[in-house]
């Protein structure tokens, strides 16, 4: 096993998550388009545990967690590295909306990035501002504006303001300033002078002249007034995209999007930093849209696991899910739906133990049961369902026996939380605790209808199923199971697919008692043994 790290990107992000794992004495590989701008001189120790691999591309990845083969390809030639664990730290890219407001950029309309680069102490002011006496931004007219860019502009503008003494105004639609310090930045910009013009139903007349400059006219909302700006510079907002990479790199490591295109899919259990794979990270601009002090925090967080994920790597994986030889025939299914990318191909599929999280999924999707899973196949269901039958209360009177399938990440931790604050569950309900809802197979569906009156399955809410669909899963063979069986006579109502979130143990007495009271107006069930 190798203990390199692989950092992609050459922002800030990635410096101070390299210079961090250099103090801590890791070794690294880089592969970005040009030498990162490291804020101090390596030294000869340093150098000796840096590898830059300047201009090279990804070219394919294969493994897990603790051992990733990476092939990268430079001037036609490859280059292949294994590594322990995989950062990926691409700046966003931005574009500028000129489109949005049809102006055309020139010495009077630029875009934000170059009024930010050009105020910087860091940078040659590239433009002259000794002739700018008022400048405009437009931010959120057209689309909304992310409190990124929002503070980017308040804070030009108290710099435009305070020290070159250029009036500024922002016209915008939704001024939000709930993000972390925009509330007393904007009071900041507003006692050093900046005009903030908002829109709500009308939208400004915004033209360009021929010689370039912009010419605003607005009706003021409160007034009923129409006025006329004419700034001497004008700013357009941008929009901050996935780097041109993003794609191609989410194929490479097979990592989830979310709906932007980042390498996080809307997920929160992949906050902060982590994908839907062990072992690689998504930090900076490759997996949102992130603040400078965001930056910093996330080369923290990705750095911190560098330096521990052997510990994750050295627990129990004898109840991994292992694909039986003899019944595999190789329909791929299980590659198809892990959502971890624990199924690798080489003569046949085979699941990376290190990589499983043991979800269930692929066990209950295989058209052949030909995946299994230690205490988790039927048998095993079967088995624990037969013993609390037997030890489910009897007499006269008709008591439901229950089955409740229950995600460990939510139904039984309010399970848990339900039994703690000692409110009363029904006598009969049995309580099967399943590491994804999306391991229920039809099998154990059916293992639950032979003994039982009624059976639930409690998933988590939609977005928040660490297996990204597992709920998803479990809801569809549920709906499947019930219609088969209402052709047969079989009452609907003795399934139930409710989700629930670990924090909701009253709601899982009020779901489990009401389905009680249901059942018992059902009376005993027909498919029972």
């Amino acid at each position: 096993m190798t203990q390199k790290t692989l950092i992609i990107g050459n922002g800030r992000c990635a410096c101070e998550t390299i210079e961090a794992l250099l103090a801590g004495g890791s070794e690294i590989i880089v592969a970005s388009k040009e030498m990162p701008p490291f804020s101090f001189p390596l030294t000869d120790l340093q150098a000796r545990q840096i590898e830059m691999l300047t201009g090279a591309k990804t070219f394919s990845c294969r493994g897990a967690a603790g051992n990733f083969d990476i092939i990268f390809v430079k001037d036609g030639e490859k280059i292949y590295r294994s590594v322990q664990n995989i950062i990926i730290a691409e700046d966003a890219t931005r574009k500028a909306n000129f489109s949005l407001y049809g102006l055309k950029p020139g010495s009077h309309v630029i875009s934000l990035s170059a009024m930010m680069k050009s105020i910087s102490y860091q940078t040659d002011k590239s433009l002259n501002f000794s002739e700018t006496k008022k400048a405009v931004f437009l931010t959120g007219l057209r689309e909304e504006s992310h409190p990124v860019i929002l503070e980017e502009i308040m804070q030009a503008c108290f710099r435009l303001q305070s020290e070159f003494q250029i009036r500024t105004y922002m016209l915008t639609k939704n001024l939000k300033v709930a993000g972390k310090g925009l509330e007393s930045l904007y009071k900041k910009t507003r006692a050093a002078g900046m005009t903030y013009i908002k829109f709500t139903e009308t939208m400004p007349e915004i033209r360009q002249e021929s010689n370039g400059k912009v010419v605003i006219e607005f009706l003021d909302e409160i007034s009923g007034e129409r006025f006329r700006l004419m700034p001497d510079l004008t700013v357009a907002d941008e929009t901050i995209l996935p780097c041109e990479e993003t794609a191609n790199l989410s194929e490479i490591f097979r990592l989830d999007r979310d709906r932007e295109g980042f390498l996080q899919s809307d997920n929160v259990h992949r906050i902060s930093v982590f994908t839907n794979r062990k072992g690689i990270l998504a930090a900076d601009g490759s997996r949102g849209i992130q603040s400078p002090a965001e930056q910093l925090t996330d080369a923290a967080n990705a750095a911190v696991y560098s330096f521990g994920p052997a510990a994750d790597l050295s627990e129990n994986l004898e109840d991994r899910a292992v694909i039986q030889r003899d019944k595999c025939v190789r329909c791929l299914t299980c590659y198809r739906v892990c959502p971890y990318r624990a199924i690798i191909l080489n003569a046949r599929p085979y699941v990376v133990p290190e990589a499983c999280e043991r979800c269930g999924i692929c066990a209950a999707e295989c058209p052949r049961g030909a995946i299994e899973i230690r205490h988790l196949n039927n048998a095993d269901i079967s088995e624990q369902i037969v013993k609390a039958e037997n030890a489910a209360p009897g007499g006269d009177k008709f008591i439901p026996f229950l089955v409740a399938f229950s995600c460990r990440r939510s139904a039984a931790q309010a399970a848990e939380l339900a039994s703690q604050m000692r409110h009363p569950l029904p006598k009969g309900l049995h309580i099967i605790e399943v590491p994804c809802a999306g391991s229920i197979s039809h099998s154990h569906l059916f293992s639950a209808l032979n003994h039982a009156d009624g059976v639930l399955l409690l998933t988590c809410h939609e977005g928040n199923c660490h297996s990204e669909s597992g709920n998803l899963r479990a809801q569809k063979r549920a709906a499947q199971r019930t219609e088969i069986l209402s052709m047969t006579g079989f009452e609907k109502e003795r399934i139930l697919v409710k989700t629930l979130a670990s924090n909701m143990g009253k709601e899982f007495v009020e779901t489990t008692s009401q389905f009680e009271e249901k059942i018992m107006a059902l009376g005993p069930s027909k498919l029972r043994n």
